[in-house]
Order: C-alpha cells, then structure tokens, then sequence
C-alpha cells in the first residue's frame, strides 16, 4: 500500500537540498494553527434529526395503516385490499417509494455514521467508512449485532417496498399459458392488490432503523463523543486536531495519503497524486464485490433464459399444446424487450409456483400468509446482495468527494463550510448514487416480481437491465477508484493525519498553495484565509522545520 523504503523513494539530503539563497523578506512564518473554533455542523444536525423524525412518522403510519387494513380484510383472502391502478403506473409506483425509502434510510444512516465517526476516536483513521461493516469492540451499540440488525432492517425496508403492490398476471399472459384458472376472475387490466403485511415489515424495518440510530446517536451524544455533525474531512480534521485526537506533524506538507510511511523530508511537487485504491485497503474489496455483483445478475439472466428456451423447446416436442408437462406451466417465451413488463406484447417469464393446489409448488399446503412468507424470505435473499453492493459503493463516492472537497482549496473561491445536504446536492457524484440506489431497487422488482394466485415471475428482458445497472454501478466505481488527480496539492480523500498535515491555518474558507519559505530555504506550502501563489514545481518543500 506504501512505499517499503521511503530511504530509497525519496532523493538524498543532498539531493534534495538545493541551493536556495536565503529570502528573509520573502519568508512567511508559519500559522500557530490555533483556531480552535472549528463548526459544529449545527445545520446538519437539524437536518439529520428532521429526516430521523420523518422516518418515526413513516414507520408508526406504515404500521397503523398496515394493521388496519390487514385486520379488515376478508378472511377468504387475508391479507389483500383491491385497487384499481393502470398498469403503467402500478409498475411504476414502487419507484416512487424506493426514492421515497431511499430518502429516508439515507437520514437514518447518516445518524448512524456521525455516531459512529466519533465513537472510534483514536481508531478513526479516514473521514469515510463502511458503517455497516465498522464495528467497536466491547460496544453494543457499535457491535457487530447492531451493525448485523442495521443491515436487516435496510434489506427488509427494500424487499418490502417491492410486495406492498402485487397483481393478476395480465391477460395476454393469461391466455398464453396453460395454467389460467386464476384468469376467470377477470377485470385484471386495472387490478393491484394492496398487500398490508408488507406495508407492516416496512413500518418495522424503518422503525427499526430508526431505534438503532437513536440509541447510537444518543450513546455518542451522553459520552460527549460527537465534535461536530459536519460531512466535510476538513471539518472533522479540524475536530479531530482540536480535540487532540490528532496530533500534527511538522515538515510534510508536500506528503500525502499515500505517503503516510515516509518520514518527514523535503519533497518535490508532482503533477500527478496517487488513487483511491492505493489510499485506502477497503476500496479494493468494494470493487471486487461489484464486480461480483455483475457476475452475479450476469449469471442470473443466462440461467433464466437459458432454462425458458429449453424447456419451452421441450414442451413443444412433448406435445401438440394440450397435453403439457407439468413445467410447462411455469414458463413462457415473449417476444417484448419493453422497460416495463408486459406493456408491449408478453414478456419472457419463468415461474416460481407458490399456488396450493394438486399441482403443489414450492411452499406446498402453506396458507396464503405462509406462502408470502416464502416470497418474503426468498426476496430478502436476492435483495441482500443488492443492498450491500449499493452501501458498499457510498465509501468510493465519500472518499472521492471528500478528494474533491480538499482540492477545492486550490480553485478560486476556495474550500468552504458547507451543511451535509449542500454537499450532497452539490457533487454529482453523489447525486449519480442517490439516483442509482432507487433505480437499481426498482429493476430488481421487475426482474423479481410477485403475482398473486401464480407465485413469482422472473423476467430475462428485466434482469438484464438490473444487470446492466449493475454495470454502470460497477463501472462508475471503478473509475472513481482509479481517477488520478491532477496538480501539486497532495491527495488525502479523508484521511484525517494527513489533512492535518498539509493544513497550518484552519478558517471557515480556505486556499491552499505556495505560502513562502521555511528558515533554511525550503519552500513552504499550506493553508490560508486569502488566495495563495501558485506552487512552484522546481522547489523543495519542507514547511515549517528545520533540516
């Protein structure tokens, strides 16, 4: 990850000391850095606080709403309430209420990463971490059973969302199969059952989300933990120097993240600054697991349609359409490639039966209530790995931002404090993955989808799309992890040492660039409250320390 022999990497003494007259009146004395009076993020806070607020409501409503209609349901069909819905809009539908999910789970999330921030203390080494798979020892609220249950009720939250709504298969699909004594109970075209029990497990997974994070937050909050609410790494370097969590080390203000093993030395400026990946150890298997992800979906949308055609080709040769093997009920080859199932002609489909008749299916003489909780468990399953791969992938967007954030001390209106909603709205990196995670949520339920009477459908044309945003996940990724920055100013995506390093004078708005010269004739760069020069790429920089 570093450099093995910093003696060898780095120029000589010799070298690297060149013969530089001594500028007295060139000479900047370094800042006291004594600013102490660092932002509490008080903004933030408030806002964070308002959206874990918003997701009690969301929670004690969804379970208000959920028992009611689930306990006044008709005992021939339990569970169920009819709604008349176009089906444009009932396939549309859940993605408003992944956004809506998403929203919310990101309010209750970012309580949880600020608790957790500071409850690290000296262990907290970057500005962004893993929540869901960063964990304090001998903490419950920080243990890995929070983190365990935290990552449960975000899984179920999703899986929910994709079963509140369920429909009759449409009746081309009706007529096209030979299984079609559901299609008797006809008016399917504007038809959606209202399922209340999913209503309830999302009611318990926001609520439950939203219990860890207040007991997390409230832990962090009596034991005086919390500096500051704010997202920004310079805002949480600052923290952390002013607290002494972090101590700073003179003499390296041309060493960055990646650089964190090389003692302190005259250094030249280079044009171009290492990558995430060699900064930081958990990136590498964030990328792995998305690309597994793509293999996954991949081979997920091989096997589906690979298995439709052959058994369809089988059932044409078993018989003259009348005489189906048993299979043959659960499988049909559509000619539509359309975003939405079913819109434009049938689309190919393989079924998993659930129906509890002589023909049996998987979840055999189960009750209805029974047989959802097979679909329920057997969507959570497949949910999991999607979620997981989408909270994995936040650290390469924070990390990247929190690089961008830095660098904006280099342009011309500086590094500025910033509430944690501008700063999301701010990057479009961020903005890409907040779009992403709703989208991603919703193909899966249209690849995956539940149709009452029948059991579940997946669909080929629709698993390729979640494939492919998986795709785009992974690719958008990689090159965050990759992407070289440009210029002299050293890398740090977050990594608080060194962001305490390279800054001498903290302030709400700050420049960073060349800044005079050290007492021996060294060049010195670092922070200011006013534009700084350009840094000089021909001089050694050392900072304040004498050689």
């Amino acid at each position: 990850m570093y450099p093995t022999d910093p003696v060898t990497a780095t120029p000589s003494y010799e070298e690297r000391a060149p013969a530089i007259d001594l500028v007295p009146a060139g000479f900047v004395p370094p800042s006291s850095a004594n600013n102490k009076n660092f932002p509490r993020g008080d903004l933030t806070r408030t806002i964070s606080l308002a959206l874990l607020a918003t997701a009690y409501a969301s929670s004690i409503t969804c379970l208000i709403v959920g028992g009611v209609y689930f306990n006044n349901t008709a005992p021939t069909n339990p569970g169920w309430r009819r709604l008349r819905l176009s089906r444009p809009l009932k396939q549309s539908l859940p993605l408003l209420i992944n956004i809506f999910v998403t929203i919310l789970t990101e309010g209750t999330g970012y309580v949880h990463a600020v608790a957790l921030r500071w409850s690290l203390g000296t262990s907290l080494v970057f500005n962004s971490n893993l929540r869901l798979f960063s964990s304090i020892r001998g903490s419950w609220a920080f243990g890995r059973l929070m983190n365990f249950l935290s990552a449960g009720f975000l899984v179920l939250c999703y899986a929910a969302t994709g079963l509140i709504f369920a429909t009759l298969p449409p009746e081309n699909v009706c007529s096209a199969l030979p299984l079609n004594f559901i299609c008797d109970e006809r008016e399917t075209r504007d038809l959606v059952f209202f399922r209340p029990g999913a209503v309830l497990a999302l009611g318990i997974g926001l609520l439950g989300s939203s219990a860890l994070a207040t007991w997390q937050v409230v832990d962090a909050t009596v034991k005086e933990k919390i500096k500051t609410w704010s997202s920004s790494p310079i805002e949480t370097a600052w923290a952390a120097w002013s607290t002494g969590l972090r101590t700073r080390r003179e003499g390296r203000c041309m060493l960055g993240v990646h650089e964190q093993q090389w003692p302190s030395a005259p250094t030249l400026p280079r044009q171009k600054q290492g990558n995430a990946w060699e900064a930081h150890t958990e990136v590498r298997r964030v990328v792995a697991f998305l690309w597994v992800l793509v293999l996954l979906t991949l081979f997920w949308f091989v096997g589906v349609i690979a298995a439709v055609q052959r058994i369809n080709r089988e059932c044409i040769v078993a018989g003259d359409g009348q005489n189906y093997m048993e299979r043959c009920d659960n499988v049909y080859v559509g000619g539509s490639w359309s975003l939405l199932p079913d819109t434009n002609g049938v689309t190919s489909l393989a079924q998993i039966s659930l129906v509890n008749d002589a023909s049996g299916g998987i979840t055999g003489n189960l009750s209805n209530n029974g047989a959802i909780a097979v679909v329920f468990i057997l969507m959570m399953g497949f949910q999991s790995v999607i979620t997981m791969g989408l909270h994995c992938s936040e650290l390469l967007v924070t990390l990247s931002r929190d690089q961008d954030t830095w660098r904006r001390a280099t342009s011309a209106n500086g590094c500025k404090e910033r509430n944690a909603l501008l700063t999301v709205l701010g990057s479009w990196k961020s903005i890409a993955l907040l779009a992403l995670k709703p989208l991603v949520h919703w193909l899966f339920g249209l690849a995956m989808s539940f149709y009452v009477g029948w059991g579940i459908f997946m669909r080929p044309p629709q698993i390729l799309y979640l494939c492919l945003s998986t795709l785009i996940l992974a690719g958008f990724g990689t090159w965050l992890t990759f992407a070289v920055p440009r210029g002299p100013q050293p890398a740090a995506y977050g990594h608080l040492q060194t962001m305490i390093d390279l800054i001498d004078d903290w302030g709400q708005r700050m420049f960073w660039g060349h800044k005079g010269w050290t007492l021996n004739g060294f060049g010195h760069a670092g922070t200011s409250s006013q534009k700084c020069e350009e840094v000089r790429m021909e001089l050694y920089y050392a900072g304040n320390v004498s050689f």
